[in-house]
């Protein structure tokens, strides 16, 4: 074939495109819809310009408009039609064809006379240089974008040579002209190099490629950089399967490419994800049956929603057996003590079965499409030989390790991510549709039994008969015996309850009051509770004497008292159960927060007069009934029948005086100017250029996800003035209690802008002598108040010193709007009630004279002795820095096996002992009864450690959704079980482990279900719940599972109430376990003490650096602004700055960041449609919207806003519709429909709110942009 034959070709195939739309007419080419001449930098200068309002005659050319045409593409190769089209140059000099090459005695191996080969049984194999592939136009054309396996004919020329010839070069080959057409291509293992072989394969033999000839060389390269990038992928996968999208694309980034390849970006990655993820499924076919399949790692499904990659071609793989990876040095199996090991054997015997039986567990189905799917069962994997047709028992269930789908594997991977649901809203209703309520009155079945009173010490009280004793059938019931209640329904397990106290009514019912005991199963533990175990609850219930059952034996158990030396031995005292009726219990169980305590004292009773029907439950819960009533007391003074003076309120353990300060509910008063956080954007305007930007449409009703629109009030705060009753009554009801309080004004209270409140102390305010009165209902706790002058140490130290501290420093004037002197009985408190003192005038006389105090702060005792805390899985520090800062622990150990944490561990903390270690080997060390590691550090020993925390990873089995035999086995030899060893082997007085908001959720809660029955049969007290860091002054969402253990005789401590205001989005941290909420006591719910804190409160100090910025050390421009500022830079203020670096990005995403608009909400969907020029010189190019897109249809101008034919109803997506170098990238608009408009993705941080994560590797695709 001659050049000038491809010429022709190429005319006649020109054609034009015909488009038929919904009229039914015939569409041309708008060229005007595809000019890239526009003005860049008037869109880059004025990104407002491209909202202004469309005129009539813009409206009037918009809906005469034509449609965007597809452009006009090769029938075979699908390639644009276009100067960038390439043509082949011809065949090499004195070519032949393919047959004859074949049969050149240069490529024989053999001569035909040896014996020991049958040159029948195999193609012939060859290699192949300087080649080049064409199609049936002579357009040079990829081999590796589905054009074979869609029949495409392609052919290919160059110089073939022998399978063993070393040599590249053209020189010795044979020249061979139009080869093929190609049957398959595939590329097989490294050759221990750098690069894998590629091959094709013809009709009559395989070719291994060589190099390419030089017009050919740009497609080679990108099929060698997607082999070299997906080599990568799997190396680092093997050694990061919990790596993310960011840490996948940091290795890709930093690593030395092969000669001639370009450095790696993101949209190189993104190009290519198709190949990489068919090559990492492709590897999962030599996994074995205990390795997690690669493609469910967090950075791969990542990269599948991103790119829109579609599992299920066949393989261009070829396996064939590679040799073991030398992979760095992993962790080791778990060590575990004999009880943690004892109780998970225990629990699995017989309660695997159940958990996997359960009906409520969504069942995933393998997709039967797959290549995977399709492959017969082999027979001798152990899945295989389990199967009855094989001659096993049946009873794995699993599928043949050839036939493990990945797109199943991939489903339960997700059903196990972090954030299961869309937003909270959608898990909020979830969670009510799936509580189940519990009823306190139950209903118990009534059996025929005789029932026979003890008459003596029968007491009388109004219309009922009170006993100590009564006999039901053949036995004896006593006060505070234990009996077993039948419920009428059968699949509720008998009720066990305590008597407390029983009657005969007038009526002849016999009845009984009893306390409720909880079996495990009503517990979160659910079915890996032990079967005996029970857990005493307030729940009391009042039931016929006929539903008893018979009597139960409940044991206490009780801590010994030398528990804390007990870890990792035998122990005898557990109990049996012998005949079904012998339970035990440790500790009490609260349902709404999942705590398991010891058991309170019993109160005592009130009077004799009412101890025949006293129950202690009862008593307690009538007591914290009562102190969540306000209550007066001391009256003073009766003004008026709807005014009477009282000295206090007590309420919640409280007491309320004038002269206290309070918080008070946002809504107790109103305020002349209020400011929020960050206003609502306006609606966006309806006429926008959809031609210039094609994807704005996508943010129609779109909110921001990381803004502060809908975040409340901090608390309003009062100072009590007077507090009376509106009521002469002697009883006052909580509605009748009323306080006069002054107003304080926060900074953004005033007139002053909002300068004011980003400069100030969150806990500064403002006096006013404003009076409001306002309804005790308000109020939702104390707070303190100080003049800064009258303070004995500075503000930053005096604020520390305990919660809820304000200090004013002037007062404001909200009439005249000005900030003046406070009182001068006020800033003289500490001179209040002696006499006169130095007033100068009457009028301060009278005001000293009402003896007007602030209350003096609780002072917090500091602890005698810090607790010695062993750190684990301690990274940096940063888990362990919060303990020090609350002056509770010292560090004296930690564990991180990761080198460089553990010497940033020891910067931080010099005088904490680091192991790098593995904590395996290490606990092991010390159940050995060695005292000393390798590198002579002295190990902790038993009664050294009074605090264990740390963060351990969920390594191994965090991909599937329910909870198997292999899973199981996975988690016996997981880090949480090693961590859980070493709480069992010290026996700390305390334990802390944090962890990511999905371990609740992992396993269907099973992970969390094992964590705490593993330590509640240890003896510790124990809860869980959910934080939001941004609660705690932080400009950041960050929910994370902290979970509290303390052992018998200490008290298990609360999670810390909220200090700052923030998002009621985020905020949402209650949790579903078995279709039950839980909740902690931390939760935000209307208010919080201090103000949000925002981006711009953390970043504003730091000065401008450019992209890839590497100064590790600068000076602080000026001094800190706001408060997180002098916070973090500390007292006195840090002039330094270290780290404050920006990566390299490359040309194409620097410009893309550079296009996307500075205001609030924006992201990839504000990106205009045009050519640029990159910092590099090269050109970027538009991206085409070929198809017609049913799901979000036409643009107002008519045109198209499909990328890729999959766009179109059955159609499925084709390789030669990807784009590339575009500003807008293809991969978003071609899934965004799927993917909620891949909202944030290139998106702004906006200055008034907070961060989403932070990372060490941002990048656009996977968060926001600064």
């Amino acid at each position: 074939m001659t050049t000038e034959t491809n010429l022709e070709a190429i005319v006649s195939d020109f054609h034009e495109v015909e488009i038929e739309t919904d009229k039914n007419v015939t569409l041309e080419f708008d060229k005007e819809n595809h000019d890239p001449e526009i003005s860049q930098e008037e869109i880059k200068e004025n990104p407002e310009k491209r909202m202004k309002i469309e005129s009539k005659k813009m409206l009037e050319k918009a809906q005469n408009k034509k449609a965007s045409v597809v452009i006009e593409r090769c029938q075979y190769c699908k390639q644009k039609l276009n100067n960038d089209i390439k043509l082949y140059q011809g065949h090499p000099n004195g070519a032949v064809e393919e047959e004859i090459a074949l049969t050149d005695p240069r490529l024989c191996l053999f001569i035909g006379d040896e014996s020991f080969i049958d040159q029948s049984d195999e193609r012939p194999q060859n290699k192949l240089t300087h080649f080049s592939v064409y199609d049936m136009n002579g357009h040079l054309c990829p081999f590796d974008t589905g054009l074979v396996d869609n029949n495409v004919l392609l052919y290919f020329s160059g110089y073939m040579k022998p399978i063993y010839e070393e040599n590249s070069s053209p020189e010795g080959g044979i020249p061979t002209k139009d080869m093929g057409p190609i049957n398959e291509w595939y590329v097989t293992g490294f050759d221990g190099g750098e690069l894998a072989l590629v091959g094709f394969g013809t009709a009559f033999a395989e070719y291994i490629l060589m190099e390419p000839s030089e017009t050919y060389a740009p497609f080679m390269d990108a099929v060698k950089e997607k082999i070299y990038m997906s080599k990568l992928v799997i190396e680092f996968l093997l050694d990061e399967i919990n790596s993310t999208y960011e840490d996948l694309l940091n290795k890709l980034q930093t690593v030395v490419p092969p000669k001639e390849t370009m450095t790696f970006t993101e949209d190189t990655l993104l190009r290519h994800a198709q190949f990489i993820c068919e090559r990492v499924v492709s590897f999962d076919k030599c996994a074995g049956a205990e390795d997690t399949l690669l493609i469910t790692a967090p950075c791969m499904r990542s990269l599948m929603k991103l790119s829109g990659v579609t599992l299920g071609k066949k393989s261009v793989v070829r396996l064939t057996k590679r040799a073991p990876k030398v992979k760095t040095p992993g962790w080791s199996m778990a060590t575990t003590t004999k009880l943690v090991n004892n109780m998970f054997e225990n629990i699995f015997a017989g309660q695997l079965a159940k958990h996997n039986n359960n009906n409520k567990l969504l069942k995933r189905t393998r997709c039967r499409a797959c290549e995977n799917c399709l492959q017969p069962d082999c027979g001798s994997c152990p899945a295989c030989k389990d199967m009855t047709k094989f001659g096993g028992k049946g009873i794995q269930k699993q599928a043949c390790i050839r036939r493990r789908c990945p797109n199943l594997a991939i489903q339960e991977a997700n059903d196990s991510d972090e954030e299961q649901y869309e937003n909270e809203e959608q898990y909020e209703s979830l969670a009510e549709d799936q509580m189940v309520q519990e009823s306190k009155n139950e209903d118990f079945k009534e059996l025929k039994k005789d029932i026979v009173w003890e008459e003596e010490n029968k007491i009388v009280d109004a219309q009922k008969t009170y006993y100590k004793s009564v006999t039901v059938g053949n036995e004896k019931i006593e006060i505070n015996d234990y009996v077993l209640l039948e419920p009428r329904d059968p699949t509720i397990p008998l009720q066990i309850c305590k008597v407390m106290f029983m009657w005969e009514t007038k009526n002849g019912e016999k009845r009984f009051h009893a306390n409720r005991l909880r079996r495990g199963t009503d517990t979160i533990l659910g079915e890996t509770s032990d079967p005996i175990e029970l857990f005493l609850s307030d729940q009391c219930c009042e039931a016929s004497f006929k539903s008893v059952r018979s009597k139960a034996i409940v044991i206490h158990q009780k801590m010994p008292e030398n528990w804390s030396e007990l870890g990792n031995m035998d122990t005898d005292n557990y109990i049996k159960d012998t005949d079904g009726k012998t339970f035990f219990y440790k500790l009490k169980y609260d349902p709404d927060s999942a705590r398991f305590e010891a058991p309170p004292p019993d109160p005592e009773c009130p009077g004799k007069q009412i101890s025949h029907r006293f129950c202690p439950s009862c008593i307690r819960l009538a007591i914290l009934t009562q102190q969540d009533i306000p209550k007066v007391y001391n009256q003073i003074e009766i003004k008026s029948s709807k005014e009477v003076i009282y000295e206090l309120i007590k309420h919640k353990g409280e007491e309320y005086k004038v002269g206290n300060a309070v918080f008070l509910y946002p809504n107790a008063f109103m305020f002349e100017h209020k400011r929020k956080y960050q206003e609502s954007k306006n609606s966006k305007t309806n006429y926008v250029d959809e031609d210039t930007y094609p994807e704005f449409y996508r943010k129609v009703d779109d909110k921001s996800s990381f803004s502060n629109v809908d975040t409340p009030e901090p608390y309003h705060i009062g100072y009590i003035n007077t507090i009376y009753a509106t009521t002469t009554d002697i009883l006052v009801a909580p509605t009748d209690i009323f306080i006069k309080v002054n107003k304080m004004y926060r900074p953004e209270n005033t007139h002053r802008d909002i300068a004011l409140m980003e400069q100030s102390d969150v806990n500064m305010i403002y006096w006013s002598n404003e009076i409001c009165t306002v309804n005790f209902s308000v109020v939702a706790g104390k707070c303190y108040l100080a003049y800064f002058k009258n303070m004995s140490e500075s503000i930053e130290e005096w604020s520390m010193s305990g919660p809820n501290r304000f200090y004013f420093t002037e007062a404001y004037n909200p009439k005249e709007k000005t900030f003046d002197e406070p009182p001068y009985d006020i800033i003289n408190t500490s001179k209040s009630g002696k006499g006169k003192g130095k007033c100068k005038s009457t009028k301060k006389v009278e005001k000293t004279e009402k003896k007007q105090v602030i209350e003096t702060p609780i002072n917090y005792s500091t602890i005698p002795r810090k607790l010695r805390m062993l750190d684990i899985f301690a990274g940096c520090g940063g888990l362990s820095e919060g303990m020090h800062q609350a002056g509770v622990a010292e560090s004296l150990w930690a564990i991180e096996k990761e080198s460089s944490a553990a010497n940033a561990y020891r910067l931080n903390n010099p005088k904490t002992m680091v192991f790098s270690e593995d904590c395996n080997k290490l606990l092991q060390r010390v159940m050995d009864g060695e005292r000393v590691d390798n590198n002579g550090q002295k190990l902790p020993q038993k009664g050294d450690v009074e605090l264990l925390c740390g963060g351990p990873p969920c390594q191994g089995f965090s991909g599937m959704n329910r909870f198997n035999l292999r899973q199981y086995s996975l988690f016996k030899n997981s880090l949480i079980v090693t961590f859980l060893s070493y709480c069992d082997y010290y026996r700390p007085k305390f334990f802390v482990m944090e962890n990511v908001r999905n371990f609740v959720f992992c396993k269907k809660s099973m992970v969390l279900k094992l964590t705490l029955r593993c330590l509640i049969r240890m003896g510790y007290q124990c809860t869980f719940g959910i934080l939001q860091a941004g609660s705690y002054g932080v400009p950041q969402t960050r929910r994370r599972m902290i979970l509290l253990a303390a052992a018998p005789g200490e008290i298990l401590p609360k999670f810390p109430i909220p200090t700052h205001v923030f998002s009621k989005r985020c905020c949402s941290l209650a949790v579903i376990v078995d279709s039950k909420r839980y909740i902690t006591n931390c939760v935000q719910k209307e208010s919080a003490p201090y103000r949000a804190i925002t981006v711009k409160d953390a970043l504003y100090d730091l000065p401008e650096i450019k992209c890839g910025s590497n100064i590790e050390e600068m000076s602080h421009v000026g001094e800190p602004i706001t408060h997180f500022q002098r916070k973090m830079r500390g007292k006195p203020y840090q002039s330094k700055l270290t780290d404050h670096i920006c990566k390299e990005m490359s040309p194409l995403v620097e410009a893309r960041m550079s296009y996307i608009p500075t205001t609030n909400g924006s992201d990839w969907r504000d990106l205009p449609n045009i050519v640029v020029q990159l910092s590099d010189g090269t050109y970027t190019k538009k991206l085409d919207y070929m198809y017609n897109d049913k799901r979000v249809g036409r643009s107002k101008t008519n045109a198209f806003r499909g990328v890729c034919r999959c766009s179109i109803r059955k159609q499925l997506c084709d390789a030669t519709d990807k784009q590339f170098n575009t500003l807008i990238p293809w991969c978003l608009p071609h899934t965004a429909s799927r993917h909620n408009n891949w909202k944030g993705l290139y998106g702004r941080i906006e200055w008034s709110g907070f961060f989403s994560t932070t990372i060490t590797n941002p990048e656009p695709m996977g968060k926001q942009v600064c």
